[in-house]
């Protein structure tokens, strides 16, 4: 029993998949390299490197899969390719002497192989039990708490959060960064603030936090940012060790990339009547503040300039009018005599 693949398939991934790096069922049984191939071969017993049998009424099946070396975390490159061969049970030749007995040729099966992915999400939600979900922008007040929740489709392997941050833009790279989870174990000592519900032990991870009490009411907006980790479905090898006795097993292989990052954003915050004057307190006032106090001067000046001068000119009427007066009367006496 023998399969060929195209070496392309697995020297064109990012990093490159050699011949060395895969093997069947059995760490022992290893392909080779033949000119533009990877050639992965069970030539005596089909029972062989691991292969696993089983049959139903019409046929006995032989089963094996061209994976990875072992290892506890999968990366980028996550190779699983699983083959069967398939033959009668009622297969029986006469012989020339006689003697009836069962031979199975050996064939040459070319697969047509595709990359498998893998879709990471977050949602967010409002309550504990992870069942109402933020359908909008999210709106938090400062003790607001928020649930998170990052999940794989398909669903069969485990997901780790190795590291979460906010961003006050969509950027995960922002020079500003506020990190709350690191080496999968959360930052902030303070459980009101943050808590890990679930990580590594599912395909889906779970955290609460208290999002704008933890970056501060500097910002308006902020995004969220996780990196994840996919880990073989084996119990044990995925779930990070945050007790602080650190063994070297929940904090191993940091020197592994990151190759998955999931974000969501934008979350809003809610200004309440008590952030209001928070928000200007201690600040210098606004120039539109100088401009309309600039005015209402100006306004004030030549109103009492304007009031200080029709005052005078009520107090020298009088005066005038007399003098026209006894003008007049002088002038009746002279024309008189």
């Amino acid at each position: 029993m023998k399969v060929v693949i195209p070496s392309a398939f697995f020297l064109n991934k990012v990093p490159p998949v050699y011949v060395w790096d895969l093997h069947l069922n059995d760490p022992e049984c290893r392909g080779v390299e033949i000119e533009d191939d990877y050639v992965f071969g069970i030539k005596t017993n089909l029972s062989d490197c691991g292969t696993i049998m089983a049959s139903d009424d019409t046929h006995i099946m032989f089963i094996n899969t061209i994976r990875n070396n072992d290892s506890e975390i999968i990366t980028r490159n996550y190779i699983n390719i699983t083959f069967v061969c398939r033959y009668p049970l009622n297969y029986m030749v006469q012989q020339p002497n006689g003697e009836n007995m069962i031979r199975v040729d050996v064939r040459t099966i070319i697969l047509n192989t595709e990359d498998g992915n893998f879709s990471v999400s977050m949602l967010l939600y409002k309550d504990k039990a992870f069942e109402d979900k933020w359908t909008t922008v999210p709106s938090l007040t400062l003790d607001d708490n928020i649930y998170v929740k990052v999940f794989m489709i398909p669903a069969h392997l485990r997901l780790r959060v190795e590291r979460c941050w906010a961003t006050p833009t969509s950027d995960p790279y922002s020079n500003i960064q506020y990190t709350f989870i690191k080496d999968s174990c959360p930052v902030l000592l303070n459980e009101n603030t943050l808590t890990v519900l679930k990580n590594g032990h599912s395909p889906e991870a779970m955290f609460r936090i208290q999002m704008f009490k933890f970056v501060g009411s500097s910002y308006t907006d902020v995004f969220l940012h996780c990196n994840v980790q996919i880990c073989h479905n084996t119990a044990g090898v995925c779930q990070p060790n945050c007790s602080g006795d650190d063994d070297g097993f929940g904090r191993m292989r940091r020197d592994i990339p990151l190759s998955h990052t999931v974000s969501y954003g934008p979350i809003r915050r809610l200004l309440t009547e008590s952030d209001q004057p928070r928000l200007n307190s201690g600040s210098v006032p606004p120039v539109e503040t100088f401009v309309l106090g600039g005015l209402l001067v100006v306004l004030l000046l030549i109103t009492g300039i304007f009031g200080r001068l029709w005052q005078r000119s009520r107090q020298s009427y009088p005066a005038q009018e007399a003098q026209l007066t006894l003008s007049n009367i002088h002038h009746s006496a002279e024309v008189a005599s």
